[in-house]
């Protein structure tokens, strides 16, 4: 043990724990994070797909109640066995940056109106703080690429166009490619990487799963 704090709320311990080397990059997975799905990945799975009835259960609640505080450990504890889940049989995975997620623009589309204020920033981040977390105690590789136009591009022609997607549909404009539109977007997330200069070092061992 490293060290740890005590309040009167709470004992915190911290430790460092030996996880071994990483695993070969051999089965690799690009992750989209959606709200009708928390996580959507390039090998055509999705998970958590009750995330957004979760969120709608918070909104329903009175701000601060006890009812509220249950439901929001309920969402917790839904992001953490969904962050397991989603790293099983991956030997590296890749999301997206989404810092500022107050503010950026892609992570405003990714969340309806209504429940923009109840998800929260922190949830977010809490949710890839706990999928590389989960990624580092199973020794599994963890990287990010830029967020812009995932969404709107054809991984079969390159077309870019905000019309490719039409809700959960995904459907280019140019060569008529369909796909539900998160996984397209897990896709080029990680083709994103790979066509990246540290992925190419990766390409020629790996495969998609």
């Amino acid at each position: 043990m490293n060290s740890y704090i005590i309040t009167d709320r709470y004992v915190q311990f911290v430790f460092e724990t030996e996880t071994g080397e990483k695993k070969e990059a051999k089965k690799c997975v690009g992750i989209d994070t959606g709200i009708n799905a928390l996580a959507s990945t390039s090998n055509g799975k999705q998970f958590g797909n009750d995330i957004k009835s979760h969120i709608e259960r918070i909104k329903r609640c009175k701000h601060g109640s006890n009812g509220q505080k249950k439901a929001r450990r309920a969402l917790k504890q839904k992001i953490d066995e969904v962050a397991k889940e989603t790293i099983k049989e991956a030997d590296l995975v890749v999301v997206e940056k989404l810092k500022n997620l107050g503010k950026n623009s892609k992570a405003k589309r990714l969340l309806a109106k209504n429940i923009r204020r109840s998800i929260g920033t922190w949830n977010w981040k809490y949710w890839l703080m706990r999928l590389e977390q989960q990624a580092e105690w199973n020794r599994v590789s963890f990287r990010s690429v830029s967020p812009y136009y995932t969404s709107q591009t054809c991984p079969c022609c390159g077309h870019v166009d905000r019309k490719n997607r039409s809700g959960e549909i995904f459907q280019c404009q140019s060569c008529g490619h369909t796909d539900n539109a998160d996984i397209n977007a897990a896709r080029n997330i990680l083709e994103r990487f790979f066509s990246g200069h540290y992925g190419a070092a990766y390409k020629p061992k790996m495969r998609q799963i």
